[in-house]
Formats: structure tokens, C-alpha cells, sequence
């Protein structure tokens, strides 16, 4: 069992990071995206399948360490793996946060929102899309990338978990079909689950606002609106914009350069960030 370093804190937050890494090296950009969230959690805990990458190579703070397994189940299998082992009584808040977006900014302003909010489950973008495989009438969501779960969130994980089909998700073979599992099951699968159980769900920004505003041809305006995300505040890149800019993202090159440049907080050495995404291939 896995308990908080201090188990008698009734008020202890814990930030699961989830890296999925094949280099022994942790990215500048992720470097960066962890020591930030290390200000506003008493312990970051990295939920990593490298066991050849460790604190002593990478000038993290005091409270950040890592946590080794398989990747099994994306970050669904991560996360789960994790809270199945864990006393979550020691704990107030568990933020659930992966490694698939660049942190442009200082997330200042998106915590103390969150925690200035009754909400007992909230992220720093939602969705109303819905997958053509979707199981659900309702479909609308936060994203995984960025979860926090508040008390009464935490408490009901056992249930959900309880409910969910673990071992038909471990078990998929076809990397196509557990992807749309992980999808249904678990990003807008949660949310609904809590929304059923009568929790407050909330989101820092609100995607319908955003749509009518800007009126996007595609509902996933983390890539469809990445430049007028920033320019609303919003403090992440995906950087799935910029390793399929040869492919469907070819012509907004340019855009998420300068979307960094512009939005892109100057203490980061935005050009080293750059540099490291330019990379790769």
C-alpha cells in the first residue's frame, strides 16, 4: 500500500505526471511542464514505464520523484495501476496530468480557479465531441490530459473503478480498439460517471463558449483553435499539432511557432523548446 509521505495530512495533493518515455533523457519541455505543477502540489509523483530516468538526471525539485510500471492501458492503466495500490484517505486532491502538451505559461491562474471552485472534479478544458464508437447519449467531458479530482471525486474512484470492465481493457490486443476504449471508457466514461453520482464537474475553459465564438470546423479545439486557446489564456499546446504538422497540420507550421514565440512564458527558453519538438520526426 502506498500512502502520502505524511499519512496524518488530512489535506495532502498529490500530482500524478504520466511520461511515456524511450529516451533515458526527460524532454526540457516536460522538465518544465513538472516543475511548475511541483508549486502547487505537495507532491508530483512522475508515472513513468523508464525506469533509466530518475531525479538525479533531471534537477527536479525536492517533491517530485517517479513511480515505475508497464505501459499498459495508456494513461488510464498508469493511473489505475497507481490508485490501486494507494490509501486514498490520506489524500484532498489527486490531479491526473500526462505529458502530451507543451506549458506555455505559468498555471497560477488555472489553480487557484479550480481551487477557489466548489467543483469536486474539474480540468483545464472540456468537450462535448463525440467518437462515432461512443457508448454514451451524453458524451460531454473534461479531458484527460488534465484532471483534478477533489475529495468527493476521490472517493467515489473504487465505485467507478468497480463498475469498469478492467481487465477487457488490459487485455485488447488491437492498439486501435483500446485507444477508443480508453476513450469511451475512461476520458468521457469518468466524467459521466460523476455526473450520474451528482459530483460538481467544472472547466477552466468551457469548449461550447469557444466553438460559437469561433465557430471551428472541427469540435476538438485543442488543434483547431491552439493559437486562440492561448490568445483566451489558456496555457497549453498540444504537441500533437506540432509532430503531425507534415500530415494534416502541414500548412500552420509557421502558427504553432509563433504561437509559442508569442504566448510562451520567456523564462522557459521557448527556442530550446522549439529546438527540442523541431526533433522530432
Amino acid at each position: 500500500m502506498y500512502y502520502a509521505k505524511d499519512d496524518t495530512k488530512t489535506k495532502y495533493k498529490i500530482c500524478l505526471f504520466i511520461h511515456y518515455s524511450i529516451s533515458d533523457s526527460v524532454p526540457h519541455y516536460v522538465k518544465i511542464y513538472i516543475n511548475q505543477l511541483s508549486n502547487h502540489f505537495d507532491e508530483v509523483k512522475i508515472l513513468t514505464n523508464n525506469k533509466n530516468i530518475g531525479n538525479e538526471d533531471c534537477s527536479f525539485k525536492k517533491n517530485v520523484c517517479f513511480w515505475y510500471n508497464q505501459n499498459q492501458g495508456y494513461d488510464f492503466g498508469m493511473f489505475y495501476q497507481f490508485i490501486e495500490i494507494t490509501d486514498l484517505s490520506c489524500y484532498s486532491q489527486i490531479a491526473c496530468i500526462n505529458d502530451s502538451n507543451v506549458l506555455l505559461n505559468k498555471l497560477d491562474k488555472v489553480m487557484n480557479w479550480g481551487n477557489a471552485t466548489d467543483s469536486d472534479f474539474w480540468g483545464i478544458i472540456d468537450s462535448d465531441e463525440k467518437p462515432w464508437f461512443s457508448s454514451h447519449s451524453n458524451n460531454y467531458h473534461i479531458q484527460s490530459h488534465f484532471m483534478i479530482f477533489n475529495k468527493k471525486a476521490i472517493d467515489k474512484l473504487p465505485g467507478f473503478f468497480r463498475d469498469l470492465n478492467v481487465p477487457g481493457i488490459f487485455n485488447e490486443k488491437n492498439i486501435k480498439k483500446l485507444r477508443r476504449l480508453v476513450i469511451d471508457k475512461w476520458e468521457i466514461g469518468l466524467s459521466q460517471y460523476f455526473l450520474n453520482e451528482r459530483l460538481k464537474v467544472a472547466s477552466f475553459i468551457e469548449s461550447k463558449q469557444l466553438i460559437l465564438k469561433y465557430q471551428p470546423k472541427k469540435q476538438n479545439i485543442t488543434h483547431s483553435l491552439y493559437y486562440e486557446l492561448a490568445a483566451e489564456g489558456y496555457p497549453l499546446l498540444k504537441k500533437k499539432v506540432v509532430w503531425e504538422k507534415k500530415k494534416r497540420f502541414k500548412n500552420d507550421t509557421p502558427l504553432w511557432m509563433q504561437t509559442i514565440k508569442q504566448f510562451g512564458n520567456s523564462d522557459y527558453e521557448t527556442n530550446k523548446i522549439i529546438d527540442e519538438l523541431l526533433q522530432v520526426p
